[in-house]
């Protein structure tokens, strides 16, 4: 099957969309021309767009300037999230229709992490699998970094909510696929893993695979196959 792919400018808006906090700079021609090519933007003739990505379809009005509001900013990320869109994605893929019961995959280093649900009824068969951001609001995109303070020079402690916002994103997954960035106990991969295994018995018992690579070499598609791989090697 064959999906809308993000790349070039496309990703530089994605981002945008995705920014936090709220972009207010963000030009509608470019949202428009966005949403034509991975999905359908149509003007009403009252003047209002419909824009529909992933089976999901939202009404817009016009701006009055160049620039969207932030407030419809805002509401065209929600879209683009129930689309199954990160500020990561590379392409549009299929969701699915059960994620409460679909596998994860957590991607995470010490900058950011990303969570991934994987329909546990189709790994390792041809059909491709539903690629989904799971951390919809963003509570834990970004890994909070202290830049002043006594660390001199050294990285600075590990931020626990940070960890507690992934355990908390896959309580509810049957299996768990970890990669990480980075090796030795300091890698974030690690800090996790202590941290299941210190706090989160349970929850440490349904990691099955994990797996170190180069994240910043990675596409979405890259660790959407790795995680099939990994959670088809550990089947039940």
């Amino acid at each position: 099957m064959m999906h809308p792919r993000i790349h070039g400018h496309d990703r530089t808006t994605l981002a945008r969309i995705f920014n936090h906090p709220t972009s207010n700079n963000l030009e509608w021609r470019e949202v428009v021309a966005f949403v034509e090519r991975i999905g359908n933007a149509e003007e009403k003739a009252n003047g209002s767009w419909s824009l529909s990505l992933g089976g999901r379809e939202w009404t817009f009005p016009q701006p009055r300037h160049k620039d969207m509001d932030p407030r419809d900013v805002e509401r065209l990320r929600h879209l683009m999230e129930g689309a199954g869109l990160s500020a990561h994605s590379t392409e549009v893929l299929t969701l699915s229709e059960h994620p409460t019961e679909s596998d994860a995959l957590i991607v995470v280093d010490h900058h950011e992490a990303r969570i991934y649900r994987l329909d546990p009824e189709i790994v390792g068969a041809a059909t491709e699998t539903a690629l989904r951001p799971y951390d919809p609001h963003g509570h834990i995109h970004h890994l909070a970094r202290r830049d002043g303070g006594s660390d001199r020079g050294q990285r600075a402690p590990e931020v626990v909510s940070f960890y507690e916002g992934i355990i908390g994103c896959v309580r509810d997954a049957p299996r768990i696929a970890i990669v990480g960035h980075g090796t030795g106990k300091s890698s974030a991969m690690s800090v996790l893993s202590r941290r299941l295994g210190e706090h989160h018995h349970e929850t440490k018992g349904r990691v099955v695979a994990t797996a170190n690579v180069d994240l910043s070499a990675a596409t979405d598609v890259q660790l959407l196959a790795l995680g099939r791989e990994m959670l088809s090697r550990n089947a039940r």
